[in-house]
């Protein structure tokens, strides 16, 4: 399973061949926040590349490509106040509570029960036919709420295999 944001870079018909050649099931997610903060990354790759690309006269990165990621990794971040390195489940409330501010007092309120059967958003091309599904025909069990602003959900595959990562309620369908 392959889960991405809805660049083109995944969403062209060479990739998306490639997915169905190796059987790659591939998901987008829905979520705007999910990708701004990954467009962002890119942006800053992508600034440390070309002073590279500039400095040695080349436009050969994949010597330098681990190095770069490494070096972004170990700066000190302003919108968390802390290197990426160093956040882990300990100090994820505090790097969520700097992103996106205070937590409301307001209770969580889940849309799914764990047990419930959902289908993923797919993929949507730009010009896909608006009478293809755009769900999943597999569907998938709630196996575990997990209680963030906005909640999130893991699940699991008919031969109660979990999925990697999270969805959040946008991703799924009853």
């Amino acid at each position: 399973m392959f889960h991405t944001d809805k660049g083109t870079e995944f969403m062209n018909r060479k990739f998306q061949t490639f997915l169905k050649k190796h059987d790659i099931r591939f998901f987008t997610t829905q979520n705007e926040t999910k990708a701004s903060i990954v467009e962002r990354f890119n942006r800053t790759l992508k600034t440390k590349m070309w002073k590279y690309f500039t400095a040695k006269n080349t436009l050969k990165y994949v010597d330098i490509l681990q190095k770069l990621v490494k070096s972004y990794n170990r700066s000190r971040h302003r919108s968390i106040g802390m290197r990426a390195v160093d956040v882990n489940e300990d100090n994820e409330s505090i790097v969520w509570q700097k992103l996106y501010g205070e937590e409301s007092d307001k209770p969580v309120r889940f849309k799914f029960n764990i047990g419930d059967q959902v289908r993923i958003s797919k993929a949507r091309r730009t010009f896909k036919k608006g009478y293809l599904p755009s769900w999943t025909e597999e569907v998938f069990t709630i196996t575990k709420r997990v209680l963030r602003r906005p909640p999130v959900y893991k699940i699991a595959d008919f031969d109660d295999e979990e999925l990697k990562g999270t969805f959040y309620e946008q991703e799924l369908q009853r």
